[in-house]
């Protein structure tokens, strides 16, 4: 078996490299093209120079290192100082970055009478985040936008509007005055299709939260969630 398959990829290569013919097949005129055959173009590399082989090449006898020093010898790292004590290890760690954080754009009960009383907000009609970022309500929804109670005093009109998360204060307002509030989930594929439909062929599904501070959240009758049976 080992022999047939030898003289098969002989015959293969006879055939690639001196146009030799298979047998039942006839001598193909031309060149051709195989796998076996490819070869890198001979200007697309530079030869590596080549140190420590005499005199005469260049980079003899230090290899272009200098005489001595640490940086013949062995190489530094970008950060070493000398010996003396790092930078990093002299000055005091300050605060943290929690990277589980959202940047969620905080919309007050005050800015969104304002809105209303311009009439950039229609509060007949349900509000969602795709409304405050058109209206310019809100700028550069990332995660979310959440309801604050700011300026509640002078909130005075009933809606029924939806965002990624309330605060109890807003949501009491809101509520004494006949509307309706929802937080609901987006993630950030779900949330981009929100605001910019015209950017998708196909809207995709909205995915439901997995983590479970979020599926904790969003089942908690006290926020509204659009998951608890309120």
């Amino acid at each position: 078996m080992s022999s047939i398959l030898f003289s098969t990829r002989w015959q293969i290569f006879a055939q690639t490299h001196s146009m030799l013919p298979l047998a039942g097949q006839q001598l193909v005129s031309g060149k051709r093209t195989v796998m076996s055959a490819l070869s890198n173009v001979p200007t697309a590399f530079r030869k590596a120079k080549r140190v420590g082989r005499g005199p005469s090449s260049g980079k003899g006898k230090t290899s272009g290192r200098g005489m001595n020093g640490q940086k013949q010898k062995e190489s530094v790292h970008p950060w070493f100082e000398g010996g003396q004590t790092p930078l990093h290890k002299t000055l005091p760690k300050i605060g943290f970055t929690n990277n589980f954080a959202q940047d969620m754009v905080k919309l007050n009960l005050g800015r969104l009478q304002e809105w209303i009383d311009r009439g950039r907000i229609n509060p007949s009609r349900p509000i969602t985040m795709k409304h405050l970022l058109d209206t310019r309500a809100c700028r550069g929804i990332k995660d979310g936008v959440k309801l604050l109670a700011d300026g509640k005093e002078n909130f005075k009109t009933p809606i029924n509007i939806t965002v990624s998360r309330a605060s109890k204060e807003a949501i009491k307002c809101i509520e004494e005055l006949g509307g309706t509030v929802t937080t609901k989930y987006y993630n950030r594929l779900a949330l981009r299709s929100l605001l910019h439909p015209k950017s998708f062929t196909v809207l995709p599904l909205e995915a439901r939260p997995i983590k479970r501070r979020d599926i904790e959240y969003y089942k908690n009758p006290e926020v509204r969630g659009y998951l608890s049976d309120k």
